[in-house]
């Protein structure tokens, strides 16, 4: 390989797919923020939020297949041509990859870069009976490294029967000193200071559209909660900033999960990232279990309710809704739900996976790497990292 030698503290080529949102990316951020001030960490995804999403870190972006209009057979040679210029650029000592599929150019790392050490970060909760065919790609990586899931005991996925990965706890961009109050929440945000707030993310269209779930929520929290605040987010990528209308309120920033004290309810879909997000900085939450193509958002959400921390949330259910509304109305349902989200969130494992992937890109085996985590998360817990 050509161009520049590897940093001191080695080189991390971080590598996310595109997926439905900005979740993957989010990830490895998360854990690119926390890499050692030795490592020199860089950022390739297919996501058009990387500008926005990877911060301080150096960043490139690879239109996908979709947002090029082309074929997936058209389109993997591009990203294998461009992904091997990263890699003769910077020279890494290690490539982690978030998707749950890996591309063909990426699992081909191997046998075009031996000398790179190559990570599949492949998080659990997989729909039963899908993805045989990408879990054959695990032995294409030298590690396969798993996000905690907080609902691991309803998993009835293929991954939770394999060994193959090395678990760390659940991974958010933030950790909870890093929110702002409710106060200088709602201040930052424009919004009212004393009424009941609930934060709705459930896609794009128009609330007034009671044939939508979005719709369904709105008006139901608005008919049940009638002082109810509540606002919708308008993403930070969107191409318009229109005004949702009276009586509802569409908020934008990034990273949203700053912001979360200002809410006394998040209404969400139970995907990985803002689900943990919303356990972890102890926030109520109502979470609608989306039939996503491979994550089990279903089962999460039933985690949750059976767990105590929200309301497992079918917009299409009258007594499902009256649940969420009574969350957001009685403080002290609400007070129990955030009680038992601090009772059940392990703490972050976004620092544990980087020293992971540092280890293993300074010659680490893979068999010392369970030990590298342990180490991480003690200090954690002294307050020592």
């Amino acid at each position: 390989m050509t161009g520049r030698p590897a940093a001191a503290g080695g080189r991390v080529l971080l590598v996310s797919s595109n997926g439905s949102g900005m979740g993957h990316l989010t990830r490895l951020v998360a854990m690119g923020r926390r890499a050692s001030p030795g490592t020199d960490v860089h950022v390739l995804s297919m996501s058009s939020a990387v500008p926005l999403a990877a911060g301080d870190l150096p960043y490139q972006y690879v239109p996908s297949a979709d947002d090029l209009g082309i074929r997936p057979r058209r389109w993997n040679p591009v990203l294998r041509r461009r992904l091997g210029e990263a890699v003769e650029r910077l020279r890494p000592s290690v490539l982690v990859f978030d998707g749950t599929y890996p591309y063909r150019a990426v699992a081909e790392m191997g046998d075009r870069y031996p000398d790179v050490r190559r990570v599949w970060s492949r998080r659990p909760m997989w729909r039963p009976g899908l993805g045989a065919a990408q879990l054959r790609l695990s032995r294409r990586f030298d590690l396969v490294l798993e996000p905690g899931e907080l609902a691991a005991r309803l998993d009835g996925g293929l991954t939770a029967s394999r060994s193959e990965a090395l678990p760390v706890r659940p991974i958010t961009l933030l950790d909870p000193p890093d929110l702002l109050d409710a106060r200088a929440a709602r201040r930052a945000l424009d919004l009212e200071q004393e009424v009941p707030t609930a934060l709705v993310t459930l896609g794009a269209g128009g609330w007034q559209d009671v044939d939508t779930d979005l719709g369904r929520v709105v008006s139901g929290l608005r008919r049940q909660v009638p002082d109810v605040q509540v606002c919708l987010v308008r993403p930070s990528i969107a191409r318009s900033d229109a005004d949702p209308g009276e009586g509802v309120r569409s908020v934008s920033a990034y990273p949203l999960s700053r912001y979360l004290r200002a809410f006394d309810l998040v209404v969400t879909a139970a995907g990985y990232n803002t689900f943990h997000e919303t356990v972890a900085f102890a926030r109520a939450g109502a979470f609608v279990g989306v039939r996503a193509q491979l994550d089990d958002q279903p089962r999460r959400a039933r985690w949750a309710e059976e767990e105590g921390v929200g309301v497992d949330l079918h917009p299409r259910e009258p007594a499902s809704l009256e649940l969420a509304a009574r969350l957001l109305a009685d403080p002290e349902a609400r007070a129990s739900a955030e009680g038992r989200c601090r009772e059940l969130w392990p703490g972050n494992g976004a620092a544990e996976a980087m020293a992971v992937v540092e280890a293993l890109g300074a010659g680490a085996a893979v068999g010392e790497l369970g030990g590298v985590r342990d180490a991480v998360r003690a200090a954690a817990s002294e307050g020592v990292a």
